[in-house]
C-alpha cells in the first residue's frame, strides 16, 4: 500500500508508522513538492491534503487528518470526492474535559473571585458556594468531550442532561445521564442546568447556536462554559447577558475573535474566567495522533472499519 505523510513526521513517528507492516510503502514528503510528486501513486495519506495535492490525487480512498476540528480543513472539492475521511476525534476528550470540570470546580468554590482578591492582596472571605451534588450539568454535545465531562460530572454527583444532533441512548444509559434529548430541546437543557457547557463541533448547524434567545432561557444562578469552539457563543449577547444579570457568569476558553482584543469587556468582567484556547495542551497529545494513525492503518490493511469516520458535509 503506497501510504504519503506530508507535512513529515519525526525519525521516531516515522519509524512506529513503518512498524505496522511490510506492506506499507511510506513516503515522507518533506516538501510539497515531494508530496506532489508522490500523491498519484498513494492510496492513503496522514497530513494536509490541499487542493493541489487532490487534483493530482488519482488513487487516493482514505484520508486521515492530523486534527479533530475539520471547520477549517474541508474544502468543497474533497467534500464532493469518494476519499474516506478520518479525524482525531477522541484524543482530546479527557484533557478539554478536565479543563472545563475545573472551570465548574471553580465557579462552585467562589476560586474565581479569590484569585482577584489574592492579586490585590485583600483578605476577605466569603463568596457565593455551590455543593455540586446539588447541581444540574447540561452537556451540550455528547461526543468524546461531552461523554468524557459527563463522567466527571456524575463521579461527583451531580445531576447530568445532554442534548446531541444524534442522541445515542445506549451511550446515554452506560454514562448514567439524567436525561439525553436531541438538539432540538437545547432551550430545555439551558433552562434546567446550573452548569451549561458547549462540547459541540463547529459545524455550520452550530455556528451562533447560543445568543441571546438560548441565553434568556438560563437561570440567574446559572454559568455558561464554552471549551469548544469560539463561533458556537455569541460574546455580544454573552457580555449583554452578563451585564443584565441573566447569568452568574461565564468561562470560555475559545471565542469569536482570536486573540480577544485587550478593549473587549469581558477582561474587566469579576464573574468571568477566561484562558487562551489552551484546553487540549497535554503532552501525551502527539503521541496519541500518532497511536490514532497506527490503528487506522492496522484496520485499512485489514480490510476493518476505519476509527473517526466523519460526514464531510457535516464536518463531524
Amino acid at each position: 500500500m503506497n501510504f504519503l505523510i506530508y507535512p513529515p513526521l519525526t525519525p521516531d513517528e516515522l519509524a512506529q508508522v513503518q512498524a505496522v507492516s511490510p506492506e506499507l510503502e511510506v513516503v515522507n514528503a518533506l516538501t510539497e513538492e515531494d508530496a506532489l510528486a508522490a500523491i498519484p501513486q498513494a492510496v492513503g495519506m496522514y497530513g494536509n491534503l490541499t487542493p493541489a495535492l487532490l487534483a493530482r490525487a488519482e488513487s487516493l480512498q482514505w484520508l486521515q487528518t492530523p486534527i479533530a476540528g475539520l471547520e477549517h480543513y474541508m474544502f468543497p472539492e474533497l467534500v464532493e470526492s469518494d476519499i474516506v475521511v478520518s479525524n482525531m476525534s477522541k484524543i482530546y476528550s479527557d484533557m478539554i474535559a478536565d479543563h472545563a470540570f475545573c472551570f465548574i470546580l471553580m465557579f462552585a468554590r467562589g476560586i474565581h473571585l479569590y484569585m482577584r482578591r489574592q492579586v490585590q492582596g485583600e483578605w476577605r472571605k466569603g463568596t457565593p458556594v455551590h455543593h455540586l451534588g446539588d447541581c444540574t450539568l447540561g452537556i451540550i454535545g455528547l461526543g468524546g468531550i461531552g461523554s468524557e465531562l459527563a463522567r466527571r460530572g456524575k463521579a461527583h454527583d451531580m445531576r447530568v442532561i445532554a442534548v446531541d444532533a444524534r442522541p445515542d441512548e445506549a451511550l446515554g444509559g452506560s454514562l448514567g445521564l439524567d436525561a439525553l434529548w436531541p438538539q432540538d430541546r437545547l432551550h430545555d437543557l439551558m433552562r434546567d442546568s446550573d452548569f451549561v457547557v458547549s462540547c459541540v463541533p463547529q459545524t455550520p448547524e452550530t455556528v451562533g447556536l447560543i445568543g441571546a434567545e438560548e441565553l434568556g432561557q438560563m437561570k440567574p444562578s446559572a454559568y455558561l462554559i464554552n471549551i469548544s469552539r469560539g463561533v458556537v457563543v455569541k460574546l455580544d449577547a454573552l457580555v449583554d447577558a452578563l451585564n443584565a444579570g441573566g447569568i452568574a457568569g461565564a468561562a470560555l476558553d475559545v471565542y469569536e475573535t482570536e486573540p480577544l482584543p485587550a478593549a473587549h469587556p469581558l477582561w474587566q468582567m469579576e464573574n468571568v474566567i477566561m484562558t487562551p484556547h489552551v484546553a487540549a495542551d497535554n503532552p501525551h497529545v502527539p503521541q496519541r495522533r500518532i497511536d490514532t494513525l497506527r490503528d487506522n492503518l492496522h484496520r485499512y490493511l485489514q480490510g476493518e472499519t476505519l476509527r473517526n469516520i466523519v460526514d464531510k458535509r457535516r464536518l463531524f
